[in-house]
């Protein structure tokens, strides 16, 4: 029983979800995002879109969005099965507050339930190319350059601060 735990563990650990939480109605546009996510790890963000992407396609999960802060109130959840992506869209207010995912069993008691939570680490230019190293910086300075980024400027457009966290 601990072996299969600690097999999902690796097996997930070694596969690469990042949930990106876009300031598009569409999966769009820029975003921050928590890179390589694993099961039931709430991703903390505050956007009207959160996307999957790089999620295997033999894996079954289910994608959990909420609102109301981390994640507190479901949302919208996603059944994802052979999909590489999934979007989950505006469906109402207020934003996506939070996310995370869990694996699909056949079992009756699923562990459905966050462990822990962490913010975002990368904000994406709308490119989809333009990466920065967000972690450490406060809240407040996340916040402002995701709405300059917002506004789908380049990477000369940014803050000269950040050039030197571009990955």
């Amino acid at each position: 029983m601990h072996f299969t735990h600690v097999l999902l563990g690796l097996v997930a650990s070694a596969s690469a979800i990042d949930v990106y939480f876009h300031n598009s109605g569409d999966c769009s546009g820029a975003a921050s995002v928590c890179t390589g996510i694993n099961p039931n790890v709430c991703c903390t963000g505050n956007s009207p879109t959160v996307a999957y992407r790089g999620i295997p396609t033999n894996w079954h999960i289910n994608a959990q969005g909420f609102s109301n802060g981390g994640c507190g109130s479901p949302k919208w959840l996603a059944d994802v099965n052979g999909q590489n992506w999934v979007c989950m869209t505006v469906n109402s207010r207020p934003n996506y507050t939070g996310s995370y995912y869990w694996f699909v069993s056949r079992k009756r008691a699923e562990d459905t339930s966050c462990t822990e939570s962490v913010k975002p680490d990368t904000l994406v230019l709308a490119d989809g190319v333009t990466k920065y190293d967000i972690v450490g910086l406060d809240d407040a300075k996340v916040d402002e350059l995701l709405a300059i980024a917002g506004t789908g400027v380049g990477p000369e457009a940014m803050p000269q601060e950040l050039h030197a966290r571009r990955k």
